[in-house]
């Protein structure tokens, strides 16, 4: 069965994946910090999440329903958004100037979870005995729970995003902690639910409306900071400041869905002339962002982002100057 769990597995959370970076559609975030955050929720957190949960529920081996409850909805909601979480806390130390708002932060959380479950769903399948149970285990983890760890990370992941830019570091640190704390109770609600099932079944329905609601909140909250970074980039394009960009261009910028162009990430293999339109798009809506945080941005961050929007600036004149230098080309009599 190592074939079959192993597409069972991965081709959901690729599906997902995908959607997760098709649906961050103006200011994408690096390829190689979402590698990054997809890799380390399906490897290393995954890895030191077992041990913990080893070493911590040893005591609770005992098999009564009192100890299955200890290991399930106390131990492993704590041990693993811990682990998941320790993903988010490195972006803050070491990338901190790619986080723009909650957006970004529920992507970056998002990736860890889809890891996360990935392996998580081959290691359950892998153990399951029988056709029978290896379907009914596929079914309810790859699609009723498919959404479960992307969306308890996305909550820890969206509190660190709110606190992009704020100045002092007493309120940061009292939402990233609450952020945190919700991740661990809802992911230890669906737990307590599902181990008590059996015992009584409204349960079962109880934490497939919570954790479907929970992503439905998610993906309206995802949907408004679209917009916030929609509107960012308008004010940039209405801006005094603003490179010379063609209509079409503003089109695209401003396309509620992404144009055809951005269906994929921007890979080598692309023709030059898309891989140019892409990387214009990317700093039209970068340099976007970082106006809207200058303001209320402490005065290092202020000189950072200054420097940051007057580079961003710069590439995208020149390749406004580029592309209107081969259109001229195109256009002259032979």
């Amino acid at each position: 069965m190592i074939l079959p769990s192993l597409l069972a597995a991965t081709l959901p959370t690729l599906f997902l994946v995908w959607l997760i970076w098709w649906g961050d559609r103006y200011e994408r975030e690096p390829t190689r910090l979402l590698i990054a955050a997809f890799l380390w929720g399906a490897l290393p957190a995954v890895l030191l999440a077992l041990l913990a949960e080893l070493a911590v529920g040893l005591p609770f081996n005992g098999g009564s329903l009192g100890d299955s409850l200890v290991q399930t909805a106390m131990i492993a909601p704590v041990v693993e958004e811990t682990v998941k979480g320790l993903a988010l806390l490195g972006l803050i130390r070491f990338a901190r100037p790619e986080i723009d708002g909650i957006l970004d932060g529920i992507v970056y959380g998002a990736l860890v979870g889809a890891g996360f479950a990935m392996t998580e769903n081959f290691l359950y399948f892998m153990s399951a005995s029988g056709a029978d149970a290896w379907a009914l285990t596929v079914i309810f983890r790859a699609f009723v729970f498919g959404l479960n760890h992307i969306f308890y990370t996305a909550i820890f992941g969206a509190a660190i995003g709110l606190t992009a830019g704020m100045r002092n570091n007493a309120p940061r640190r009292i939402i990233m902690v609450a952020g945190l704390m919700l991740a661990m109770s809802v992911h230890a609600f669906h737990n307590f639910a599902v181990t008590l099932t059996q015992t009584f079944p409204p349960l079962l329905l109880a934490t497939v409306l919570m954790n479907w609601g929970g992503a439905l909140v998610m993906a309206l909250i995802v949907l408004a900071s679209l917009q916030r970074e929609r509107n960012s980039i308008r004010a940039y394009l209405d801006s005094p400041e603003a490179a010379p960009l063609t209509p079409e261009d503003r089109r695209r910028l401003l396309a509620t869905l992404p144009p055809r162009q951005r269906f994929i990430p921007n890979f080598f293999w692309l023709p030059p002339a898309r891989q140019r339109d892409n990387r214009l798009y990317q700093y039209v809506a970068e340099l976007s962002l970082r106006r809207q945080r200058l303001p209320g941005s402490p005065e290092m961050d202020r000189l950072r982002l200054t420097r940051e929007i007057a580079g961003l600036q710069a590439k995208i004149e020149s390749i406004a100057i580029a592309r209107q230098k081969d259109e001229d080309r195109d256009h002259r009599p032979a």
